[in-house]
């Protein structure tokens, strides 16, 4: 079988079987790939229901919270059923009005529908109570459906599902209730009332495929669009496994999705008819089909055309290149014979190829040389410290040949001190060694001032642990030093005080000279600013970008590590400055309502 037969069925069979395989993955990826994404989609769609319907319960639950943490409000609830058994009409109608007053702000007016204040003794108070919004005052509560499910809630929060408004005297839209009932006696309930269009607005989606039901944590229907008024489907989606809080599976031609709202236990579920899917796997299955098709009919032709030229000059192509070595790869040049344009582009392909290749091997020779270089420049960046370390240490030597132990002293204290701020493995230390390292730093400087300079340091022992960006007190210090002192103060002093305040732990540094002014105070506040917003924005590489070493620098190194709960504070005393930084983790206060969620 001639070369050019091979070279041509050899093709047709690797063309066919690659067009095949790839279609058929392309179809099976294509396929997995639009199932994961629809499920992924409706997994969202109940997760993020669940959230919505979950805030907006939260907010209803924060309006009832609001009231019971008003005192005015909780006394004329609790001293509502004292005057009404004294039979005290005007105290209680003036009870009645501090409610009203309470719930009748606009936050409230736009936010919900009614919110209404009442006990079983027919005492209303209500946020709208006028035009079209007049209450009917003489309403049985008894027959309110949650009263029975609030008292056995103990203060808690019940939702109730959508029911007509039973206090309208006017109209009575369809709303949906958060209630519940206030501790500590016969006290009455606090209902929020929010419409269903809310209700609606809450479980659009856009998907408009996309079928919802949500249900109460008793099984309740709290909303439906479309067909899912299914208990068995539900009680069928609560078994199912679930990842990350949701639950997800195909049944009878249906994608499902399922999820329990943390705060309020509502039950989202969604489905989508897996039709669509399929649907658009079979029109990209055609495209790709005749892609594959028309590829496989190109490759081919230009398989049959590049084999008839081929054969007879690629003999000569192989000896020009059985003739070119490593030594000559600069000055081979290639000549082959007939005139076949196919070979004659490899031909021109390969001289660029070795062109290509001399010019690799010139640039490996030339990294070669940048790499040793770089290997100097390291070592040479390494001997620096060194060189510094060495002559401190000659320094030492002399002054005990010289029997001056101040100069060794002052030596030691000066390595340590480059070890420490040079050290970069470490970019961060706790108080007890900020302490350590400012006790060097101020024998240094006793040297230099004498008995100008007064440091003393009471920092408790509870903070010690803390940690720190390096270098951060001593810069406080010298602070202090450099800028402190411009009004020719004789003696320095500089107290240095650490203490904890419950969950917050503080570092003051005081000194007696001339403060700072009103300007100089103003332009450092709007420096820290914009060094805030920088970090909030873009949290990378800030601190290579703020540079320098002054209070600003010191305020972002702290603000980088602990945000919100960095304390940074200055002020000018009587005596001289004060600057007092620290961390103060701010306690969640516990709810007075009664709701221990």
């Amino acid at each position: 079988m001639k070369f050019r037969t091979k070279l041509i069925i050899g093709f047709s069979i690797v063309v066919f079987i690659v067009s095949a395989v790839l279609g058929v993955l392309y179809f099976q990826y294509n396929t997995r790939r639009l199932a994961e994404r629809e499920n992924q989609n409706m997994r969202f769609y109940a997760e993020q229901l669940g959230y919505s319907i979950d805030a907006t319960l939260n907010s209803m639950k924060n309006a009832t919270d609001y009231i019971l943490s008003d005192p005015d409000m909780l006394n004329a609830m609790q001293a509502i059923p004292v005057y009404r058994e004294k039979g005290d009409t005007f105290h209680l109608e003036e009870m009645l009005d501090i409610l009203t007053a309470g719930v009748t702000l606009d936050y409230i007016n736009k936010s919900f529908y009614r919110i209404i204040i009442f006990n079983e003794s027919g005492d209303v108070a209500c946020s709208t109570n006028v035009g079209n919004m007049i209450i009917n005052k003489e309403r049985d509560v008894h027959e309110i459906s949650w009263l029975k499910k609030a008292e056995e809630q103990y203060g808690k929060p019940v939702v109730a599902a959508p029911h007509r408004d039973g206090w309208g005297e006017r109209q009575n839209p369809m709303v949906f209730s958060l209630g519940r009932k206030v501790q500590g006696g016969n006290f009455g309930y606090i209902e929020v009332q929010s419409t269903v269009s809310n209700l609606e607005n809450i479980f659009q989606l856009p998907d408009p495929e996309v079928e919802i039901a949500a249900y109460l944590s008793d099984g309740t229907l709290f909303y439906s669009s479309g067909d899912l008024e299914d208990t068995e489907l539900l009680s069928m989606m609560q078994d199912a496994e679930k990842k990350d809080g949701v639950a997800s599976m195909e049944k009878d031609g249906r994608l499902l999705s399922y999820y329990v709202s943390e705060d309020f236990g509502i039950q989202v579920l969604t489905a989508k008819d897996s039709e669509g899917i399929y649907t658009d796997i079979r029109q990209s299955l055609l495209l790709a089909g005749c892609l594959t098709l028309a590829c496989f009919v190109g490759c081919m032709i230009a398989v049959v055309i590049i084999a008839n030229k081929l054969a007879k000059p690629i003999e000569s192509l192989r000896k020009q290149m059985e003739n070119t070595g490593i030594e000559n790869l600069d000055g081979q040049n290639l000549t082959l014979s007939g005139d076949d344009d196919e070979v004659k582009a490899l031909g021109i392909a390969y001289q660029n190829l070795l062109h290509r290749l001399n010019e690799s091997m010139i640039k490996e020779r030339r990294l070669s040389l940048l790499q040793l270089q770089a290997q100097f420049d390291t070592l040479q960046a390494q001997v620096n410290p060194h060189f510094l370390y060495n002559v401190l240490n000659t320094i030492s030597n002399r002054g005990i040949i010289d029997e001056d132990e101040e100069i060794c002293e002052i030596c030691g204290s000066l390595a340590a001190m480059l070890r420490y701020s040079s050290n970069n493995k470490e970019r961060y230390a706790t108080v007890e060694e900020e302490l350590d390292y400012l006790d060097k730093y101020v024998y240094l400087l006793k040297s230099r001032y004498e008995h100008r300079l007064e440091v003393t340091v009471d920092v408790s022992q509870e903070i010690r642990g803390e940690m720190l960006p390096k270098v951060v007190v001593q810069q406080l210090v010298e602070n202090s030093i450099q800028h402190g002192y411009t009004n020719g103060i004789s003696i320095m002093r500089i107290h240095v005080s650490g203490w904890r305040d419950g969950n917050a732990w503080f570092i003051q540094v005081q000194d007696n000279g001339s403060g700072i002014t009103p300007e100089a105070k103003k332009e450092l506040e709007e420096k820290m600013n914009g060094i805030r917003e920088r970090i909030l924005r873009k949290s990378s590489s800030i601190e290579m970008e703020i540079g320098g070493m002054g209070l600003a620098n010191t305020y972002a190194r702290l603000f980088l590590i602990y945000a919100e709960d960095v304390v940074f504070e200055m002020e000018n005393q009587r005596d001289g400055f004060c600057i007092t930084i620290g961390v103060d983790r701010k306690d969640v206060t516990e709810n007075v309502s009664g709701d221990d969620r």
